[in-house]
């Protein structure tokens, strides 16, 4: 058995050992260094300020807000061809649109314009609201979108007008016509082919009863007819189917009047009321001056300004300022569709004429 002495003195070499080589283990290793703790700069994004540059904030000025149309700052306009020198008419268009105003409450106002072209362009493009119109004038402008008719005028006791055709009794013509009752009979196409093949007297190339329309119903008549003469006036004509060898028929207005009965060619040439027959006559196809709208314009305005233009013959001096501002006698006024232009549409369509450029010539009646 081994004694406690014995155990003591076996293990005491080996942990001699063991703490030798242990030493010798911790000199060989790395002595671990001591983190000091330095301070490391700190990086400081500078943001680059910029130099707050005040833009001054532009001022918007508030918009305007138009006024209601009527209304002082936004007045209804009235539309009249009228040259400058024709301060009389100008001066009677201004008293029309203070009486309509007064009448209705509205703010309205007189605009003269030149010529047609002129006017033409102010109403297609919104900047007049109401304008008279001649017939073709009308038809153009409503082809275009920029006219209604309102009402139309009363001229020597008619809204419309008509035309007539006439020949020397001894051409051997048969007349349609009853000058009793001042109609036609019988067909209108028996009355004008009688013409086929002959001479017309005209009046000018431009005129709407002494070319357009009665060239428009002869063809409408299957009518063909031989170049036309061109007298320039109803007179000369008359006095050219009078002569003979001229031309072999005429065409005058009808309705409104009976260049028959003119003054020149009753003093001065009255054989004529004898010699000189009507062959026929049509019914009233062309309208007189009319007043027309913009189809933008509010209907009830456009009902009440009618209504004061319908009131102006019971004013005292209404009619004669239309007459003056018009240039035409004027008798009354009425309201009218637009289907009341109809006939005269039928009478020019076989002619395909050129609106545009026919009323953009100052001197088409």
């Amino acid at each position: 058995m081994t004694t406690l002495k014995n155990r003591f003195s076996i293990k005491w070499p080996v942990f001699l050992w063991v703490l030798i080589i242990s030493g010798m283990l911790s000199a060989c290793a790395t002595p671990t260094p001591t983190i000091t703790p330095t301070s490391s700069p700190t990086m400081i994004l500078e943001t680059e300020t910029e130099e707050a540059t005040q833009t001054p904030t532009a001022l918007i000025a508030p918009t305007a807000t138009q006024a209601d149309l009527g209304n002082l700052g936004n007045p209804i306009t009235l539309g009249f061809i009228l040259t400058p020198d024709e301060t009389g008419a100008i001066e009677a268009a201004e008293e029309i649109a203070v009486l309509i105003g007064e009448d209705t409450g509205y703010a309205v106002e007189s605009s003269i314009y030149p010529d047609f072209q002129s006017l033409a362009i102010a109403a297609q493009n919104g900047a007049v609201q109401l304008f008279w119109l001649k017939p073709l004038e009308y038809i153009y402008l409503n082809w275009e979108g920029a006219a209604q008719v309102v009402l139309v005028t009363n001229h020597l006791g008619v809204y419309a007008y008509g035309v007539q055709f006439i020949a020397n009794i001894d051409r051997g013509f048969r007349s349609y016509f009853d000058p009793e009752t001042n109609q036609s009979t019988g067909e209108v196409n028996q009355a004008l082919q009688q013409f086929s093949g002959t001479r017309p007297c005209f009046i000018n190339s431009s005129s709407i009863p002494g070319y357009f329309v009665p060239l428009g119903l002869l063809e409408n008549a299957s009518t063909p007819s031989l170049d036309p003469v061109f007298t320039q006036s109803y007179n000369a004509t008359i006095r050219a189917l009078f002569i003979q060898g001229i031309c072999d028929f005429g065409v005058t207005y009808a309705l409104n009047g009976d260049p028959l009965n003119d003054i020149d060619i009753v003093q001065n040439l009255p054989e004529a009321q004898d010699q000189i027959e009507v062959i026929w006559q049509s019914e009233g196809i062309i309208p007189n001056i009319n007043l027309s709208a913009s189809p933008n314009l509010p209907a009830n305005i456009e009902f009440n300004i009618q209504e004061a233009v319908l009131d102006l013959p019971l004013n005292p001096v209404g009619l004669s300022l239309l007459s003056t501002a018009l240039k035409e006698e004027i008798e009354a006024v009425k309201t009218v569709e637009d289907t009341f232009y109809n006939q005269l549409r039928i009478a020019i369509l076989p002619l395909d004429l050129d609106l545009e450029a026919i009323t953009h010539n100052s001197s088409t009646p």
